[in-house]
């Protein structure tokens, strides 16, 4: 789990009726951490209860829905051009209740994108006094103040086919378009939604931030789904026995190793989210668990959280898969997918492949057949900086050999690799020492082999792996020289 440096915001209690018990993804600065670093520190900060703790004001009011269905004999489906184009309206069978929450223009199932600056201040705006910490904040459906996004186009492509383009808003702003425009392509099939994203930036700020966590998509369903059923163990694929959180619980990171996680009502019945490759959501339930509609602020919430560098330019894609049913179909669908890598194979030829940076940065979007990343800082405060991989799930027996296709540019003679396993909470509080091993820094591509085998502590399970600077090695003279350009990672 990534650190957290709090669960609540004092704002909070001053938040108003609107949107009080918004619980989306909050990125807020921290500083840069001290040791090896970790990515910007995320608080994900628990709904809390206005005016002492009496009961929320009525629901705020939100734009009249204007959906577009896709139905079949065992789902429908609905998006809402009033809501940015988002799923507002899903169903387990064509006459069942809507599972999606809809309190205000914050939940729904969508995206919701991260970056800095923190705060964000545009056009004389500044943010909502309960959400300064969000940074730049693009939501699919609306702000804070519950103005719609504007759905650029649509179409109905078939029975069982959607497009929507939308311009998201800024959700801590009050009505400020974001700059960049997101397209959604949904298919039905059986109990299947498929749904690929793809956000176009175009920001006039070309800074690049650290990398954020994004909500990728977000889901909010009502409190009658208030099961959190996900597989976090070290048998994946293997029908070994379920995770079940069934409580009001805050926000907290999953480490699920079958690349689902699902929210349930008391039948066992709901969704859930698939990604391939993807190993870390993160679950909450906010509220009275078991009852409640689509316009009552009680809502269970999921979210696969990948971290990611969001260019002032970039194309931020990714796709999903939204499984409505029981838990056991939900899963079997996962298994009849394929099957996550079981080792490192990370070509950068024309994206990142999900590694990011603490405390440094790359030479930007779009990327060219390398990560070309700063390798040096020259502050006592910041002294480590790291290039990180995604979460992964290996088996540390089955990777007996690391390759990195590099060249360094650095007066050090050494690099430090490190890694993560189940319940390390970040790396710079890591009991490992990590690896040292031998590098030249005269700038020139080499392939840097190392036999795993013979590395201490490299063994069971392993969730991350990071190249950064060996503590109290060389640094170049100017930290702008150093640098680390990086062609792959594999075995």
């Amino acid at each position: 789990m990534d650190s957290f440096v709090g669960k609540q915001k004092r704002g909070m209690q001053q938040m108003n009726g609107r949107a009080f018990l918004r619980v989306s993804l909050l990125v807020v600065v921290a500083g840069w951490l001290a040791g090896c670093g970790d990515e910007i520190t995320t608080v994900f900060p628990a709904p809390v209860l206005p005016n002492g703790g009496f009961p929320p004001p009525p629901a705020p009011v939100l734009p009249p829905p204007q959906r577009i269905f896709l139905e079949n004999a065992q789902v429908k489906l609905g998006i809402d051009l009033n809501a940015g184009g988002a799923i507002t309206y899903l169903t387990d069978g064509p006459t069942g209740e809507n599972m999606v929450n809809n309190y205000d223009l914050g939940r729904q199932l969508q995206t919701s994108l991260y970056s800095g600056p923190v705060p964000y201040e545009v056009n004389g705006k500044k943010p909502h006094p309960s959400w300064p910490g969000l940074g730049w904040n693009p939501v699919q459906t609306g702000d804070v103040h519950n103005n719609p996004a504007q759905v650029v186009t649509h179409r109905k492509d078939s029975t069982n086919r959607l497009y929507v383009k939308t311009v998201p808003l800024i959700w801590p702003l009050l009505n400020e378009p974001a700059d960049c425009q997101m397209e959604h392509w949904l298919e039905l099939k059986g109990n299947v939604v498929h749904v690929r994203s793809r956000t176009q930036l175009t920001r006039r700020d070309t800074a690049q931030y650290q990398a954020r966590t994004q909500e990728a998509p977000c889901v909010y369903l009502n409190g009658t789904h208030y099961r959190m059923v996900a597989y976090t163990g070290d048998k994946p694929f293997t029908n070994d026995a379920l995770f079940e959180f069934n409580t009001a619980h805050p926000i907290t990171d999953r480490y699920t190793t079958e690349n689902w996680a699902a929210l349930v009502n008391k039948a066992g019945r709901g969704i859930g989210i698939y990604r391939r490759n993807e190993f870390r959501f993160i679950s909450a339930f906010f509220g009275a668990t078991g009852i409640g509609g689509e316009r009552d602020g009680d809502t269970g919430y999921l979210t696969a959280a990948p971290f990611n560098v969001m260019d002032h330019n970039t194309v931020y894609e990714f796709e999903y898969d939204i499984v409505v049913g029981s838990v056991e179909q939900i899963r079997q669908f996962a298994y009849t997918q394929q099957r996550p890598a079981t080792g490192p194979n990370f070509q950068f030829v024309t994206d990142r492949q999900g590694w990011h940076y603490a405390n440094t940065r790359d030479a930007g979007w779009p990327i060219r057949n390398e990560l070309s990343v700063q390798w040096g800082r020259s502050d006592i405060t910041l002294d480590n900086f790291a290039v990180k991989s995604p979460k992964v799930f290996w088996r540390a027996a089955d990777v007996k050999r690391l390759q990195f296709e590099a060249a360094f540019t650095t007066p050090a003679t050494t690099a430090r690799l490190n890694w993560r396993k189940p319940g390390d909470v970040e790396f710079k509080t890591l009991t490992n020492p990590g690896f040292d091993f031998l590098i030249v820094g005269d700038g020139q591509f080499r392939t840097y082999t190392v036999d795993m085998t013979k590395v201490p502590g490299w063994e069971g399970i392993i969730t991350q792996i990071q190249l950064e600077a060996t503590p109290g090695a060389p640094r170049p003279a100017n930290e702008r020289t150093g640098r680390l350009r990086l062609r792959r990672v594999t075995q």
